[in-house]
């Protein structure tokens, strides 16, 4: 019996020494690891970043990897500094950052440079468990150009064939922040970032286009695998294209992750205005409809940007332009009409008509018909201007209407106009023939 009660208490000796040790040499771990940290060699770290670049995004990089070349320094009683340098994508970067423990939590601040650039970054965080953190991070206001190390190479390959000679400034700033807490234990997070004082200049299809003065705010939103787009309201100064300069140009944009709908845009141009409603842009097939409203736009003015008009006008315009481009390339017009303010006299003298009449002649138009017109047009006082065009159904010509009202000069001669006629034709191929003349001479 005496041998037998010495068994659990040698047992007990046992797993009572064990118990010591162990937590003895956990104690040493724990109180040396800091130590053991700062003198551990760590291998170079390669993190693959390809699940989370997709698509067009992914044509902009060459790799699509993430590395580190990580040193840990001992900064405090319960902190650690780490310095790391590496490639994060295409660019080389340095960072540095600061983190304390706590028995069951820790924070920090980090601060990530791009090498031989002006792009910083900043963060700070906390971590309490996997669904326990949260951060926040900011790119404070950085100047922007064309030969910016960061977007140099992003903008050589985004940019479409047709664009060149580009040449731009501007500032860019950048607040991000996110959390996941006990109560809701998944991810989310919100970003907010700032275009301003953006100066574009460009050549499109050879031609010289300009933006002054864009400012635009963007952002998104986001909860575990959900993603909103902020709305965009951009602003611009003035905006030059195919001659046609406008000025307080504004646009209101929602975004999604396939498309984008501009519900209302507009601008003055030649001294009236353009309005724009309900735009909707799928940016993968480049196909878009819309209507542009015109009120007040000077005639002479607008004429003077189109080529085919040698001549001068006077007068104001209003109406409507319904439009369809497909795939980018083929513009189509819907029902569309222009007018002259009632009540208003307005003058035309177009010294050479053969341009137009040329284009007429594309369209089907008869001879004696591109005569009369060519001589009213010669020397032309009008109250009642209005030209509209009507879709043909399918299989059928569409047909533009043509009403004057007013007076033609000839020589000492001037005798009242009345001029309702209304010409037949294929006017898809009348655009598409003028879009063709204006590529090549580009």
């Amino acid at each position: 019996m005496a041998a037998t009660a010495k068994k659990p208490r040698r047992l007990r000796r046992w797993l009572l020494w064990t118990t010591a040790v162990i937590v003895v040499a956990t104690v040493a771990l724990a109180l040396s690891l800091p130590f053991l940290l700062t003198h551990i060699p760590i291998p170079t770290l390669e993190f693959d970043l390809s699940p989370y670049i997709k698509g067009k995004t992914a044509e902009l990089v060459a790799s699509r990897k993430a590395t580190a070349n990580v040193r840990i320094e001992r900064d405090s009683a319960e902190g650690f500094r780490i310095h790391a340098k590496g490639m994060l994508l295409d660019w080389p970067y340095s960072a540095s950052a600061h983190i304390r423990f706590g028995f069951v939590r820790a924070d920090g601040s980090l601060v990530l440079m791009l090498d031989g650039t002006d792009w910083k970054a900043y963060v700070d965080f906390g971590v309490r468990s996997a669904r326990d953190w949260h951060f926040t991070a900011s790119v404070p206001e950085t100047h922007i150009d064309q030969d910016d190390a960061l977007l140099a190479p992003i903008v050589s390959k985004a940019m479409p064939p047709a664009v060149s000679n580009l040449v731009f400034t501007g500032r860019f700033s950048l607040n991000a922040g996110g959390d996941c807490t006990p109560r809701r234990p998944v991810p989310a997070w919100t970003a907010r970032g700032t275009l301003a004082d953006v100066d574009v200049n460009l050549d499109v299809g050879g031609k010289p286009s300009r933006i002054d003065g864009l400012k635009v705010r963007f952002g998104a939103d986001g909860i575990a695998d959900h993603r909103d787009i902020a709305p965009l309201f951009p602003r611009a100064n003035a905006v030059e294209f195919a001659g046609f300069t406008l000025s307080n140009v504004f646009a209101s944009v929602r975004a999604t992750e396939k498309s984008y709908l501009v519900t209302e845009a507009g601008a003055k141009c030649c001294g009236g205005e353009l309005k724009l409603y309900s735009l909707f842009l799928d940016p993968k097939s480049l196909n878009l409809g819309a209507t542009i409203f015109i009120d007040g736009v000077d005639a002479g003015e607008a004429l003077s940007r189109v080529s085919a008009f040698h001549g001068d006008a006077s007068g104001r315009l209003h109406g409507k332009l319904p439009f369809f481009l497909k795939d980018g390339k083929t513009l189509r017009l819907r029902d569309a009409h222009l007018f002259s303010t009632p009540g208003e006299i307005g003058k035309m003298r177009i010294v050479d008509a053969r341009p137009i009449l040329e284009n007429l002649e594309v369209a089907g138009v008869p001879e004696a018909d591109r005569t009369n017109l060519s001589k009213v047009l010669a020397d032309l006082d009008y109250d009642v201007l209005k030209v509209e065009l009507k879709r043909g159904k399918e299989g059928e010509e569409s047909a533009l209407e043509l009403k004057i009202e007013g007076s033609a000069t000839r020589g000492n001669t001037t005798v009242p106009v009345n001029l309702d006629v209304t010409f037949h034709g294929d006017f898809d191929q009348l655009i598409d023939t003028g879009l063709k003349i204006r590529r090549k001479t580009r």
